[in-house]
């Protein structure tokens, strides 16, 4: 009888291979590109500032490691920080740009929550860069908008006397809960399988209601655009109620403003909001800001161009 050879892969055995992380991104693709700008062509030493360690305490991931592994993951559709971390540890991709470190997701939870306006800088930096590299007509823009949900419930989203409604509805179903444990215990048909349902089912009314009540204690109602009181969210209360794809969200509306020549986005933002249009006089401010901080000068006798969708149009944005 023949007889072969037998692998350890076969039998669901691992492998130690030796790999060299450098060869893991390979030229002309996103991953070499981040590698090769953060840190080298991207100046990011303004993080420093933000670590107080040169004498004392344990040693920091550095910045560009975070901001490499952050873009990545992003890019991956990877959002979460527990995400990343994971990612860190499991892609191969994701462990070359973070240099075999794997940071905690609390670190880059921390990192990504108090950097906001460094973030925003850095951006303009990468402006700069494609400025140079003549990537940026700096003439012709087109603005648009992408519906982006939340980590939030809609069943917590409501005005003032909404989310009171909602509050007694949990009071009653609490009680009426509380009832029907006492009455199974007075007739003997508990046991530990009800008990534990009960305990269970009784902890989940209890934290929405407190949650439901501490929330109306300290809420400051958001006034819409013609005076009425807009919803809020118990969960993410800068986030909005959003029609999207016949249905509605609870998130934000992603805007984004593109140059025409290469596509370069020069200006992005999130907000809270159901209405897009109105955000067009900022979000052309904060475009016209970007440029000139990257050091793109508006031609002489050229206009600026602002393409947009019916949803920008409005009396107000013309006069902008």
């Amino acid at each position: 009888m023949a007889r072969y050879k037998q692998t350890e892969a076969k039998n669901g055995q691992g492998l130690f291979l030796s790999i060299n992380l450098k060869e893991q991104l390979l030229p002309g693709t996103f991953e070499y590109m981040l590698n090769d700008l953060i840190g080298k062509r991207i100046d990011i030493s303004m993080f420093d500032k933000n670590y107080n360690n040169d004498q004392t305490g344990s040693k920091a991931i550095p910045p560009g490691v975070l901001i490499k592994l952050i873009i990545y993951g992003y890019l991956k559709g990877v959002k979460s920080s527990r995400g990343l971390d994971e990612l860190s540890r499991n892609n191969i991709i994701a462990k070359a740009l973070a240099e075999d470190m794997e940071p905690h997701w609390t670190t880059i939870a921390d990192f990504i929550s108090s950097n906001g306006e460094l973030f925003k800088e850095t951006f303009v930096k990468v402006l700069a860069y494609c400025a140079e590299l003549e990537l940026i007509g700096g003439q012709e823009f087109a603005i648009d908008g992408c519906r982006l949900p939340s980590n939030a419930s809609l069943e917590l989203t409501g005005r003032a006397e909404e989310l009171e409604k909602k509050l007694k509805v949990y009071r009653r179903m609490a009680e009426k809960h509380m009832a029907k444990h006492r009455r199974q215990d007075e007739h003997g048909n508990g046991d530990k399988e009800t008990e534990r349902h009960f305990h269970e089912r009784q902890k989940k009314l209890s934290r929405q209601i407190e949650k439901i009540s501490s929330f109306l204690e300290n809420m400051e109602k958001k006034e819409g655009k013609r005076g009425k009181e807009k919803r809020s969210n118990i969960t993410d209360n800068e986030s909005a109620l959003i029609y999207s794809s016949k249905e509605y969200i609870q998130g934000y509306i992603g805007l984004a403003v593109s140059d025409k020549k290469e596509q370069i986005i020069i200006n992005a933002q999130a907000v809270g909001d159901a209405h897009e249009g109105q955000h067009f006089p900022q979000m052309l401010d904060d475009t016209l800001n970007n440029l000139k901080e990257a050091g793109l000068k508006k031609k002489k006798k050229r206009k600026m161009v602002m393409m947009a969708d019916k949803n920008y149009f409005s009396e107000e944005n013309l006069k902008v």
